[in-house]
């Protein structure tokens, strides 16, 4: 249940926090939030600290089939976030794989009305694509 929740937030949070890249054969769903906006047993369950300073990463690599069009694939994701003022900061993912669903959660430290631009390499777990994405995303801590 917990997964689900996560994925919900994920699917949920879009129009504000991310998107999808559709590489042919995979889909990238991609999310970044203030960690505040994690309901408390989510980031509990999922090892997350809520922090209004604290940001998740979410990445979930989907490879669709006619039987399973949201069929979930694990990744290995790597990748940066930047600052507009050329700050640097190396993202550290935690894969998590739970009632069939596969998801990557990174946390990365926000100052308040901060942009930050991430640029992630998302390699499917099998090596057979890897789908960079590049995306902004606007952070607030209050």
């Amino acid at each position: 249940m917990i997964a689900f929740a996560i994925l919900a937030l994920l699917f949920a949070l879009p129009a504000l926090a991310g998107g999808s890249v559709n590489s042919g054969d995979y889909v990238v769903h991609y999310s970044a939030v203030n960690s505040l906006q994690i309901p408390q047993a989510v980031a509990k369950a999922n090892g997350i600290e809520r922090a209004g300073d604290t940001a998740i990463v979410m990445i979930t690599l989907q490879k669709p089939t006619a039987d399973a069009p949201l069929n979930a694939v694990p990744a290995n994701v790597t990748g940066t976030a930047r600052s507009l003022m050329g700050e640097r900061k190396t993202l550290t993912f935690k894969r998590v794989e739970s009632a069939g669903s596969v998801y990557s959660l990174a946390p990365v430290a926000i100052d308040d009305e901060q942009t930050l631009t991430f640029d992630l390499n998302v390699r499917a777990a099998d090596g057979r694509a890897t789908v960079p994405i590049r995306f902004n995303q606007t952070f607030y801590t209050r």
